[in-house]
C-alpha cells in the first residue's frame, strides 16, 4: 500500500475535524473545545514522531493506559493487553520506536466534545522500518479526553490496526 500524501491530509484534517456531530450545537465554546482536542492531538502525534516520549507522555492524565489486541512474545495467541502510559514510553525505543524511520500521522478525525468529555476517532497512517524494508499501515486510534481546569488530556486511547480482524 503507497504512503497517502500526509501534506495534503495535514491541511484537510482541520476542516473535516471540526465539522459539527448531528444533533449537536455549534456554539463559540463547543467550537474552541473541538479545536483544542484537534490541538492536542496534532501535538500528540508530532511528539510521537519525534520520538519525544516524556512529551508524549504528558499528553495523558496520570494512571492513564493505551489498550490494544496483540500476541506479547513468547504467547501463543492474541489477546487485549492494556498498558500503562509509562510502561508504554519506556518499552516504545526498543519496540518500532527504536527503528530508524519511525511516523505515525492523524489522517482524518472526528471529534464530539460535551461538557468536560471528548471522544476522538483519528484514522492514522503509520511507516516504519528501515530505508530497504519500509512497513506502513492505516488504524483507528480512539481518545478518551478530559478537560480539568482549563486543560484537555487524553484519559485512555484503544487502537487497531487495518491489519487486526
Amino acid at each position: 500500500m503507497e504512503p497517502r500524501n500526509w501534506q495534503l491530509a495535514h491541511l484537510l484534517l482541520p476542516l473535516v475535524a471540526t465539522g459539527c456531530v448531528a444533533g449537536e450545537s455549534a456554539d463559540a465554546a463547543g467550537d474552541a473545545d473541538q479545536r483544542a482536542v484537534l490541538d492536542v492531538l496534532e501535538d500528540y502525534y508530532s511528539d510521537f514522531s519525534s520520538r519525544d516520549w516524556q512529551a508524549v507522555a504528558q499528553h495523558f492524565w496520570p494512571g492513564a493506559d493505551i489498550t490494544t489486541i496483540w500476541r506479547p512474545p513468547g504467547e501463543e495467541s492474541d489477546r487485549v493487553v492494556p498498558t500503562a502510559v509509562e510502561e508504554f514510553v519506556a518499552q516504545a525505543p526498543a519496540g518500532q520506536g527504536g527503528k530508524e524511520i519511525f511516523e505515525e500521522r492523524m489522517l482524518d478525525a472526528k471529534i464530539r466534545v460535551f461538557n468536560n468529555l471528548a471522544q476522538a476517532w483519528v484514522r492514522y497512517g503509520t511507516r516504519f522500518g528501515d530505508p530497504d524494508s519500509l512497513q506502513y499501515w492505516e488504524g483507528i486510534d480512539a481518545f478518551a479526553l478530559l478537560k480539568h481546569g482549563d486543560r484537555w488530556k487524553i484519559a485512555s486511547l484503544v487502537f487497531t490496526s487495518d491489519t487486526n480482524e
